[in-house]
């Protein structure tokens, strides 16, 4: 959020969202918190496809929303659509769940990543020598489960910069985003 915040011009951000269930309004809430901090007059236009998978509603969410006046496109799904959407319309974009800076060399600002490896080779591990126990799970930045992509080339120092300020708050626990 704090990417897209900084990169737009107009404080018009679009995002392209599968199914309206906690987990996905919950990042588009922290997403829009994240905009608003490095700019208070941003808004989140959403459009949801009511889809987990749907490249070509995904690209229209993404097109009505950059029609309607967004200059970056974010989104909680996993195609590629919307981050070119906005690359072939001049605008930026947010991805999601995977690098997705070939699709957009120009617009491409960075993606909120999982890398759920570490979380499944410590299970494992544990499981074969016998101490696993049942356990609520939820990974976060402080163990490396939740990451940014690098950035694009047109986010700046002083945008990096708030970033990794933002990042190292939540991993100490100082800002609590909700």
């Amino acid at each position: 959020g704090i990417v897209a915040g900084k990169a737009t011009k107009n404080g018009q951000i679009g995002y392209v969202a599968a199914m309206a269930i906690p987990e996905v309004i919950r990042g588009i809430n922290a997403f829009t918190l994240g905009a608003q901090s490095v700019n208070p007059d941003v808004t989140v236009q959403v459009v949801w496809t009511n889809s987990w998978y749907d490249p070509t509603g995904e690209k229209i969410a993404a097109e009505s929303l950059l029609a309607a006046g967004c200059d970056v496109i974010s989104q909680h799904i996993d195609t590629a659509e919307p981050v070119a959407a906005a690359e072939a319309h001049g605008a930026f974009a947010v991805g999601y769940d995977s690098p997705m800076g070939d699709s957009a060399p120009n617009g491409y600002l960075t993606a909120p990543l999982w890398n759920w490896g570490t979380y499944y080779a410590k299970t494992i591990k544990a499981a074969m020598d016998g101490t696993w126990k049942a356990e609520s799970y939820w990974g976060g930045m402080e163990d490396e489960i939740v990451m940014l992509d690098a950035f694009g080339p047109s986010v700046t120092d002083e945008t990096k910069a708030l970033v990794e300020e933002a990042k190292a708050k939540i991993i100490d626990g100082s800002l609590i985003v909700f």
